[in-house]
């Protein structure tokens, strides 16, 4: 196995490859300081997050699923069907131009901190690698020697873990999509009566434990669209992980007569650090993930030389320039603009959004019909009712006529008293309503309300104009 060399990095590829493109494995030490300590407690919420949160239910329903095979998806107590594609772009386009913004601004802040890519490499896998086999040079050291009855040993608890932790997370990433509670259900059954849903959570397992046990930073590097597009959403006013060359140059070991030493040992602590094996000396480069681990390396051996820290800080392009940073740069105020009106759309529509949907259609029969009843005489408008059931809880709806129009004699005939409708579910019913001529008076029509009543809590959910028609009178 090929390991790194950290005193040596190509210029010409990643570190993480040699000539041939083969793979070059990279076991960076680990590193204590300010950052690490904040993206410790970042790591540990974010994990129990994800693990927590198929769990809690927001008005009788899961935080989050996207269930698709069911076309059912709840979003922090906001429940939509397939046809709301609409409103689930709004939610999409948010967390996508979010994303661009927060990297206008912050550069790959998500990558470091936020990705699960990096929380669970840095957060649970590695931390399983430093206690079964230590530090990274122990790491290192054993995947250089032959293989052994201890290297063996050491490696099977290792990836047993790694298999354990890759199942833990394939169930709770499969819990979003299948319901937590469905999911618990299925665990208790043989394998074959969910086989579908078992073979997806196999692959699952298959991919996260190939990925955060193994393949690792070459997934940042070759696969990650986000790493490339970096460069177009980033500007010199952008907040990076930075060296500072004013300060640290020229280096140790690279001073000419008559140059002052930069404050750069040249110890390449940094690197030794880097999850992904460049030097941040060298610029802003690709594989730079913003994880701060060279800020901690690089601050703690300035304290040991009695220098300040920050010589790799947190900084803009510009500020290592000498140029002042501005916040609100063009780009900024664009990505701000449509992150505005994304929210205000995505407010306006669900605002607008009922939890049943009611659409009257006039019968395709004649518009009204006379008919005598006790001598008296009587129009009948008829109307199909098509009736959608917007939550994912079972309904019981009943139509009912304001008191208003029940004095005046009007009364509705239907075929059911009250409407079942279970979460999803579309119904069409037939109505009639029944009103003396006088209703509709000289003008031959007369707007009136409709209420659906849910029955369940006894309120009513939705008004209806109806349209009825009848005879002129003179």
């Amino acid at each position: 196995m090929r390991v790194i060399d950290q005193r040596n990095l190509p210029d010409d590829r990643p570190a993480s490859m040699d000539e041939q493109g083969r793979r070059v494995f990279i076991f960076p030490a680990s590193v204590s300081g300010f950052w690490r300590r904040y993206r410790t407690i970042v790591e540990i919420f974010l994990i129990i997050f994800f693990l927590v949160l198929p769990w809690i239910k927001i008005g009788g329903h899961q935080a989050l699923l996207l269930n698709i095979g069911d076309r059912q998806f709840s979003i922090f107590g906001l429940t939509f069907w397939a046809h709301d594609a609409p409103l689930i772009f709004f939610i999409l386009a948010f967390l996508t131009i979010g994303l661009a913004f927060v990297t206008a601004v912050w550069g790959r802040i998500w990558c470091g901190w936020g990705c699960p890519q990096t929380v669970f490499i840095d957060g649970v896998f590695r931390r399983f690698e430093y206690w079964i086999i230590g530090s990274h040079i122990q790491q290192r050291n054993l995947a250089k020697v032959p293989w052994s009855i201890k290297k063996f040993f050491k490696l099977s608890v290792l990836w047993t873990l790694f298999l354990i932790a890759s199942l833990i997370i394939a169930h709770s990433f499969l819990a979003y999509f299948v319901g937590a509670d469905r999911l618990v259900e299925m665990t208790q059954h043989n394998p074959t009566e969910n086989w579908t849903i078992f073979v997806v959570m196999g692959f699952i397992t298959a991919v996260i434990l190939f990925d955060f046990g193994w393949f690792r930073e070459q997934f940042c590097i070759i696969m990650c669209p986000y790493g490339r597009f970096q460069s177009v959403l980033m500007d010199d006013d952008s907040v990076t992980v930075s060296y500072d060359p004013v300060r640290g140059e020229p280096r140790k070991g690279q001073v000419e007569s008559g140059e002052q030493q930069g404050d750069c040992i040249d110890c390449y602590k940094c690197v030794a650090v880097c999850p992904t094996g460049i030097d941040i000396r060298e610029g802003l480069q690709l594989e730079c993930i913003g994880c701060t681990a060279c800020i901690d390396a690089c601050d703690e051996v300035m304290e040991k030389i009695d220098k300040p820290k920050g010589l790799i800080r947190y900084a803009t392009g510009n500020c290592l320039k000498g140029i002042r940073s501005k916040f609100l740069t063009p780009r900024v105020g664009i990505y701000s603009v449509l992150l505005i009106a994304v929210v205000s759309a995505l407010i306006f529509f669900v605002s607008q959004r009922q939890d049943i949907v009611v659409t009257v259609l006039r019968g395709k029969d004649n518009p009204y019909q006379v008919v005598q009843n006790n001598g008296q005489e009587q129009v009948i408008n008829h109307f199909k009712l098509q009736i959608k059931n917007q939550t994912f809880d079972e309904l019981n709806v009943q139509m009912a006529l304001p008191k208003t129009w029940t004095d005046k004699k009007v009364e509705l005939v239907s075929q059911t008293e009250t409407i079942a409708l279970e979460g999803g579910m579309n119904s069409t019913i037939h109505i009639f309503i029944k009103f003396p001529p006088s209703v509709t008076g000289a003008s031959g029509s007369e707007n009136i309300k409709l209420d659906f009543i849910d029955t369940n809590n006894d309120r009513t959910r939705i008004e209806e104009n109806v349209k009825l028609v009848g005879p002129k009178s003179i």
